[in-house]
């Protein structure tokens, strides 16, 4: 057998990522740019000298105060180190809907928006140049068919070849998940899943990729943090937008115990983001990154044998779950067997498990897998074990020592 990690859903990586970070003191800008409303999704320009951001609820938006959010623009004063007023005439393009800036192209001569209002379906998104000291109309880009209902978050790479979405699908696993779609010569692929070791039962939410499209920051209620929403990481792994590593916690002085999101790095030495920390509405702030330190390898868990398993559980337990080529579905037989496992360690709090299916890399196909997981693993929550308890993992096996029928493994450890 051929041991490689793929990793489909990781939470046990192998992999040493290049660094973290030990950041400084968190910075609440000024007047200038927060007010007695609501701040959101600070973005910066590359030459760091303009920031974009969202205010919602403020009469003086082209909406008034209840219609949806601007885009506001402060610019930076080198006379003062700090940023200027802010003003929602720079941009004279906002409307009575929801306006923000989701992405900006590296030259920071173009950007990206999207505008949407409660009764306009998004089907795309718009960009704007500049062209002297002014932007050009907004024109539309249709990016496929977004199948979302009440929710819909964006961010665009700089290169314009990545969008990350946060919205509530037809296959969203908790409030509202993450989604990836690639431009291709076609256009731009359905919007993905990120899958469970980024999604959760709660929300996912303000995606923002790194310049070199390896780390993803977002925001969730669904992972294990200190306040409402914390700020999280993780990294993408063999160069796949489905293989993700373990989300981490951004920490303390990032996160309260209050919502934070809307997280954006620069250069790896500051960073924006929004919470409402300081009172009921969000406001930006900032926050640079005192020294980057090297990250120590993670370990792999210690798997109970199936005698430690037994000798727990008081009676024989069956971890392996059979399926036949090309079947994802759960039979009869393997719900009661799941859910035998359920009634066994719902209770049993310390005991976690990990998923692993077993692929010969010639036959079925990886979505066949993908979805046994994400089955066993609807299977036991309904048998009283907490999503949080659970991973998943994929291994590749050499076609000749590969079964009859093809396996998931339940794998538990403390």
């Amino acid at each position: 057998m051929v041991r490689v990690f793929v990793l489909l859903f990781v939470l046990f990586p192998v992999t040493v990522f290049p660094q973290n970070w030990e950041f400084g003191e968190v910075k609440r800008l000024s007047i200038r740019v927060n007010s007695q409303y609501e701040e959101g999704m600070p973005l910066l320009s590359p030459d760091g000298k303009t920031l974009y951001f969202t205010r919602s609820f403020s009469p003086a938006n082209t909406g008034g105060k209840y219609t949806g959010s601007d885009v506001w623009v402060s610019r930076y004063d080198p006379r003062t180190k700090d940023w200027g007023s802010a003003d929602n005439k720079t941009f004279r393009y906002n409307s009575k809907g929801t306006n923000a800036v989701i992405g900006i192209n590296k030259p920071g001569n173009t950007l990206y928006l999207i505008n949407t209002t409660s009764t306009k379906r998004p089907t795309g998104i718009y960009f704007t140049k500049r062209v002297g000291d002014r932007w050009s109309e907004p024109e539309f880009i249709p990016t496929g068919d977004l199948v979302t209902s009440q929710y819909l978050g964006l961010y665009v790479s700089p290169d314009f070849d990545v969008l990350i979405l946060s919205m509530n699908g037809l296959d969203t696993q908790g409030e509202e998940d993450l989604y990836v779609s690639i431009k291709n010569d076609k256009g731009w692929t359905k919007p993905k899943n990120l899958g469970p070791s980024i999604n959760t039962s709660g929300f996912e939410i303000s995606p923002f990729l790194s310049a070199d499209k390896t780390r993803l920051f977002f925001s969730s209620n669904g992972h294990s943090g200190v306040g409402d929403a914390d700020i999280f990481y993780c990294e993408r792994l063999y160069n796949s937008w489905e293989t993700w590593s373990v989300p981490k916690n951004l920490g303390p002085k990032v996160n309260s115990k209050k919502f934070d999101a809307y997280f954006s790095m620069y250069g790896d030495s500051v960073c924006y983001f929004t919470s409402n920390r300081s009172g009921d509405l969000s406001d930006i702030y900032s926050i640079k990154i005192a020294r980057p330190t090297e990250e120590t390898d993670e370990i792999l868990p210690e798997f109970l044998s199936q005698e430690e398993v037994n000798r727990i559980s008081g009676q024989k337990v069956n971890q392996i779950v059979y399926f036949d080529e090309n079947v994802s579905s759960l039979s009869g037989a393997q719900i009661s067997q799941l859910n035998a496992i359920g009634a066994i360690f719902s209770k049993k709090h310390e005991i976690k498990m990990h998923l692993m299916a077993y692929r010969d890399s010639a036959s079925t196909s990886l979505d066949i897998y993908q979805q046994r997981l994400f089955n066993i693993l609807n299977q036991l929550k309904s048998s009283g074990i907490q999503g949080s308890r659970v991973t998943f993992g994929l291994e590749i096996e050499d076609t000749k020592t590969l079964p009859e029928k093809q396996k998931v493994e339940v794998l538990l450890y403390r």
